[in-house]
């Protein structure tokens, strides 16, 4: 008996001893790799970690450090493989396999998948790259299904795509209850009730738009259907041509067809609007949902019934909208008379030469110095629905060319 015990003695000692020899080893590789982490040696610091794993492959502390490795050398996806690993690896782990170190290890390898999931998220989202921002996104969901913002973020991609169908999945799929999402959800099933509604309509607009059909707004933007719709729209409708091209819809009823970034026009596209009488373009440059750059607008005027009847487009640069600086202006008639004015705008307004007729003369026109531009004192030079508080567009307004 006595030697019976002795064995058993013997035994657990020695594997006390290995255990405690194993944990000094990972120890030490743990060590080393925070070390060479620190010392920018990343090679040796993962050679460290890796070690620290293949003698415990459920050392937290290693896969983490493995995870910063790549993260400092910039290789975020590889960072993020490495902390799904881990975090699958402590799914599987018992309560009393977890110390108070590994629960740590754990939280914060959690904190970190989900910052470089959201990071990496947002940033294909900025490049428009949405099939990469939804990858990533989906993921994010995985590991904060508690956060409506994850829901959302999701959603928006699917939104920017224009699939307001998975856009509203994403968000009715959240098994939380929360303010916004509910708030989400409302806004984008009306969203998706008037995008089907329209659909046919929707098609025929950016199918002429992008043939760059002449007075397309006599054929769809005057019909009754397309005001019906403008008439529903609380927000502006986007949707996503081939490329890089968009068509938006605004309440006011105006059209886009251009570049966008962020859900706001930049870069270059063209801008409709219209009434009963005349349809304006303004094709150019866009910044922050504003014109700016060079651009031109036109205007067509639909009741041209006489030779007094005009229509006439301007170029120049603009800024939010406004004419600013030299801008030409052309005013051409229906028996073949046309008339250039060369202006040099100071935030849309020219500089007044004279008083004539109770109205400011503006201009003398440079190819016949007998015609002159009058402007009204509340016009300025400017693209529709961007005007100054107080004034209105010259390309809205009735035009004023006179002869001496």
């Amino acid at each position: 008996m006595k030697k019976f015990c002795k064995a058993v003695l013997i035994s657990c000692f020695l594997l006390t001893g290995c255990g405690a020899i194993s944990d000094f080893r990972v120890n030490r590789q743990l060590d080393l790799g925070q070390q060479y982490l620190v010392d920018l040696e990343y090679d040796k610091a993962m050679l460290a970690y890796s070690k620290a794993l293949q003698i415990e492959p459920k050392e937290m502390e290693a896969y983490k450090g493995l995870a910063d490795v790549f993260t400092a050398q910039d290789e975020v996806d590889s960072s993020i493989n490495v902390l799904k690993k881990g975090l699958a690896v402590a799914e599987d782990m018992s309560s009393s396999e977890k110390d108070a170190d590994t629960n740590a290890a754990i939280r914060k390898m959690h904190t970190q998948i989900i910052t470089q999931l959201t990071d990496m998220g947002d940033k294909a989202f900025k490049k428009e790259d949405y099939n990469t921002a939804v990858k990533y996104y989906k993921d994010l969901i995985v590991y904060d299904q508690e956060e409506e913002d994850s829901y959302l973020k999701l959603s928006g991609a699917y939104e920017a795509m224009g699939d307001l169908e998975q856009a509203l999945k994403a968000l009715n799929d959240a098994d939380i209850t929360a303010r916004q999402l509910t708030e989400e959800i409302e806004r984008l099933t009306i969203r998706y009730e008037i995008k089907k509604e329209y659909e046919e309509l929707l098609a025929r607009l950016s199918a002429m738009i992008q043939a760059n059909a002449g007075e397309l707004a006599k054929d769809v933007l005057l019909t009754q259907e397309f005001l019906d719709l403008v008439a529903k729209l609380e927000e502006p409708l986007i949707m996503r041509q081939a490329s890089d091209q968009y068509t938006v819809v605004y309440p006011n009823g105006y059209v886009y067809l251009g570049q966008m970034t962020d859900q706001k026009r930049d870069g270059v596209g063209n801008y409709y609007t219209n009434n009963q009488e005349r349809y304006v373009i303004y094709s150019g440059e866009w910044r922050e949902d504003k014109p700016n750059g060079t651009g031109r607008i036109d205007t067509v005027v639909y009741t041209n019934q006489s030779t007094r009847s005009p229509n006439y487009f301007g170029t120049g640069f603009f800024t939010n909208g406004i004419s600013e600086g030299e801008f030409n202006f052309s005013v051409y008639y229906q028996n073949g008379n046309r008339y250039d004015y060369l202006f040099s705008n100071n935030s849309g307004i020219p500089p007044r030469l004279e008083r004539k007729n109770g109205k400011n003369l503006v201009g003398y026109s440079t190819n016949d110095g007998s015609h002159y531009f009058l402007m009204s004192d509340s016009s300025i030079f400017a693209v529709p629905n961007f005007e100054t508080e107080g004034y209105n567009s010259v390309f809205t307004n009735t035009l004023n060319t006179h002869g001496n």
